[in-house]
C-alpha cells in the first residue's frame, strides 16, 4: 500500500517537473561488480559540465577499485526519467540534483541520510543557507554542491559618465528609494531608454519579497503567505520600477533579451542570474562592467539556486558513493569547480580558497549576498512546490506590469492558486 502510495506521489511530482522543464541504463539495485572486480557506481547529471566529469575521472584514478559510470540526461528529459527510474526501482546511486528537487525525494524516504558520514567540522564549512537544502528532519541526506544566486550586473562607464556610484558594502547597499534614484540618473545622464531591467523569470522578482520580509509560503509552508502586507508592498514596488519607465516590460514579459541589451551597452543595470558572470566576461569587449549589491528594505536578500549530490538509500554501495559525494565537496575539488564555473562553493573553506581570476571582483559580491541570504528566503523556494507556484507567479506578476491587475488583485489570486492547485487546500 505505502509503495502503491509514493508510485502515486511520484507520478504527480513528474509532470510538474515536466511542465517546469518546458519553461525553462541500470539503477542502484541493478549496479555491482564489473568483470574486472570493481565496484561499479551510476552517477546522473543534470548537465554538461566538462569540469566535473574531470574530477570524477581523477576520483577513478585516485580510487582504481571504483569504476563511476557517468550518464547525462538533457535537462528538458532531467525530471521525467529519473522518476521513471525511481518509480521503477531502477534508481541511480548518485544523483546530481537541483536544490529544489532534493526534499521531494527526502519526503518520499528515497535518500541515503549521510549525517553519521559527516565530521561535525564538515558540517560547520558548509554554508547554512546552502545546509538547509539537504536537511530534512534530523537527516542530512545529501551535500550541497555549488550555489549561485540573483545578481545586479552593471555597466561601470554608464554610471561614471553620470557621477553614480555603486555601494562598496553589503551593509551600505541602497534602499529601494535609492536603487530606483540611482537607475534613473544613470539612464537621464546617459540618454538611454532604460535604467534597470530583468528577464522574464518571476525569480528576478522574488529578491525584492524577500527583502521586504515577504514570503510565497507561510512559515509552516503550508499555506500561501503570498497574499500579506509586506508581500504587496514588494510587488508595489516592483511594478513601479515599470511604471516610471526605468525597466523593460518587454524583457520581463519575454519579448526582450535583458542580458543582451546589457551586452549591447544598452542597460545600465540588469537583474539577472549570477551565473552568467562568465558568458558576461567573455562577451563584453566594449565597456567594463561590475557586480554590485541588490537593494535592500527590511534585510538584505537575494535568490539562491544551485546543486546538490544525492545518493539513494537502496544502493548496494553506499561506502563509495559516500566517498565520491565527499571527494567532489572537497575544499580542493569544490575550489576548483567554481572558478572555472563561475559558481559560488557551499563551503567557507573553499570560498577562502578559491581562485576566480578575473572575475574575483564580481564574485566577491555576489558570495557576500549569499552569504547573507536569511533562512525563511531558502525554506521558501528550496522545496519541490516551487516548481508549482513559479508558473503561478509568473503569469499574475506579468499581469501586474502589463496593467492588466493591481498588486492587491493578484496577490489575492496567487494565493488562491498555490493554496487550491500547488498545496491543494
Amino acid at each position: 500500500m505505502l509503495r502503491k502510495f509514493k508510485m502515486s506521489l511520484l507520478l504527480s511530482f513528474v509532470l510538474i517537473l515536466s511542465m517546469f522543464v518546458s519553461a525553462c541504463g541500470g539503477g542502484g539495485s541493478e549496479a555491482g561488480g564489473s568483470e574486472d572486480g570493481k565496484t561499479e557506481l551510476r552517477f546522473i547529471l543534470n548537465n554538461d559540465s566538462p569540469t566535473l566529469v574531470e574530477q570524477i575521472k581523477e576520483f577513478e584514478q585516485e580510487n582504481p577499485d571504483i569504476k563511476v559510470n557517468v550518464e547525462k540526461i538533457p535537462l528538458d528529459q532531467f525530471f521525467e526519467k529519473i522518476e521513471t527510474m525511481i518509480a521503477g526501482g531502477r534508481a541511480p546511486d548518485l544523483l546530481y540534483t537541483p536544490v529544489l528537487a532534493t526534499q521531494r525525494y527526502a519526503n518520499l524516504d528515497l535518500l541515503l541520510d549521510v549525517s553519521g558520514d559527516l565530521s561535525e567540522e564538515e558540517k560547520a564549512d558548509f554554508l547554512p543557507s546552502a545546509l538547509v537544502s539537504v536537511k530534512n528532519g534530523d537527516k542530512i541526506v545529501g551535500v550541497p554542491h555549488f550555489t549561485d544566486s540573483i545578481s545586479v550586473f552593471y555597466n561601470k562607464d554608464l554610471f561614471e559618465k553620470a557621477g553614480v556610484k555603486t555601494p562598496e558594502t553589503i551593509d551600505s547597499t541602497w534602499n529601494w528609494e535609492d536603487f530606483a534614484a540611482a537607475a534613473e540618473k544613470v539612464k537621464s545622464a546617459n540618454n538611454l531608454k532604460y535604467g534597470v531591467s530583468t528577464g522574464n523569470d518571476v525569480s528576478q522578482f522574488l529578491p525584492f519579497l524577500y527583502q521586504n520580509k515577504g514570503s510565497v509560503l507561510s512559515e509552516d509552508q503550508k499555506s500561501s503567505g503570498i497574499n500579506s502586507k509586506s508581500s504587496i508592498e514588494s510587488i508595489e514596488y516592483f511594478k513601479s520600477l515599470f511604471d516610471k519607465g526605468l525597466a523593460s516590460k518587454e524583457s520581463f514579459i519575454g519579448s526582450e533579451k535583458a542580458d543582451e541589451l546589457f551586452k549591447q551597452g544598452q542597460l545600465p543595470m540588469v537583474i539577472t542570474f549570477s551565473g552568467l558572470i562568465n558568458s558576461f566576461e567573455n562577451d563584453i569587449q566594449d565597456f567594463e562592467y561590475g557586480v554590485t549589491y541588490l537593494p535592500k528594505k527590511e534585510v538584505t536578500a537575494t535568490k539562491l539556486g544551485g546543486a546538490n549530490i544525492v545518493s539513494f538509500k537502496d544502493t548496494k554501495h553506499p561506502k563509495e558513493a559516500i566517498k565520491l559525494m565527499k571527494y567532489l565537496t572537497s575544499e580542493e575539488k569544490m575550489a576548483e569547480f567554481a572558478a572555472k564555473e563561475g559558481v559560488v562553493p557551499t563551503k567557507t573553506s573553499a570560498q577562502e580558497s578559491v581562485d576566480y581570476g578575473d572575475i574575483a571582483g564580481g564574485m566577491k559580491v555576489i558570495i557576500n549576498e549569499i552569504n547573507s541570504v536569511p533562512e525563511y528566503a531558502v525554506k521558501d523556494f528550496s522545496i519541490p512546490e516551487y516548481l508549482g507556484y513559479k508558473s503561478i507567479l509568473t503569469s499574475e506578476m506579468q499581469s501586474v506590469i502589463l496593467g492588466e491587475k493591481s498588486p492587491e488583485e493578484a496577490a489575492e489570486s496567487m494565493e488562491e492558486q498555490i493554496n487550491n492547485s500547488v498545496l491543494k487546500k
